[in-house]
């Protein structure tokens, strides 16, 4: 039988065809729509019990938090999209116990997110805690989990110079090397994943701190 002999397909085979796919991605794009719609509330809900359970592991003894963003270069109560947020923690007084401020800095394989909290009657980070992080296990993500090195945050100073800012600049030095109070002391192996973390204190102290020392007696009265 030759080529010109063979039955050809109809055109209306191609149009149903056509149709049936364009049905099934219309339903395929519907339902990931619908499922990221549907799982947004919850994701949200479950972000922030997170967020205020980091919060009272920070600054324990916190009855009550008070939420400020940092916006056109001041704080602002309540939280906004996109831009550093602190949370003012306190106890059942209503005394200031402290507050927490989230930070972020590229690490080894991707962005290290944390929160620290921070003193102002120490004017001293007293709490490190990263919340995501992509590095190498066993290595990098010794900075979540390394007793000597969370001891650095205890009581890092932050003392504020005359401009606000710390005197002395958070940095991180080798393992072993720690002379001064506001030095971070790195984990041996994890070196990149310890500068990042000395790097995003810096530079959210030098950020932060002076906001927080502007705004404190607000702050203490969580308006």
């Amino acid at each position: 039988m030759s080529a010109a002999n063979l039955p050809q397909p109809a055109a209306s085979d191609s149009v149903r065809m056509i149709r049936l796919m364009g049905s099934v991605s219309l339903i395929c794009g519907l339902l990931i729509v619908g499922t990221h719609i549907g799982t947004m509330e919850p994701i949200r809900r479950n972000q922030e019990f997170i967020t205020k359970e980091t919060v009272s592991a920070l600054l324990p003894g916190v009855d009550k938090q008070a939420v400020y963003s940092l916006v056109n270069g001041d704080l602002q109560p309540g939280a906004q999209p996109n831009v550093p947020v602190l949370y003012a923690g306190f106890d059942k007084q209503g005394a200031l116990i402290g507050v927490v401020i989230e930070t972020s800095e590229r690490g080894y394989a991707d962005t290290i997110k944390a929160m620290y909290a921070y003193s102002p009657d120490l004017q001293a980070i007293t709490g490190f805690q990263v919340m995501e992080l992509k590095e190498t296990p066993g290595l990098g993500d010794k900075i979540t989990k390394d007793p000597a090195f969370l001891d650095n945050f205890k009581k890092l100073d932050v003392t504020a110079g005359p401009d606000g800012k710390p005197a002395h600049p958070v940095v991180t030095v080798k393992h072993g090397t720690k002379k001064n109070p506001w030095e971070v002391d790195a984990i041996s192996g994890a070196t990149i994943s310890s500068r990042a973390v000395g790097r995003m204190l810096a530079k959210s102290t030098a950020t932060m701190l002076p906001l927080v020392r502007k705004n404190l007696d607000r702050i203490r009265k969580g308006n």
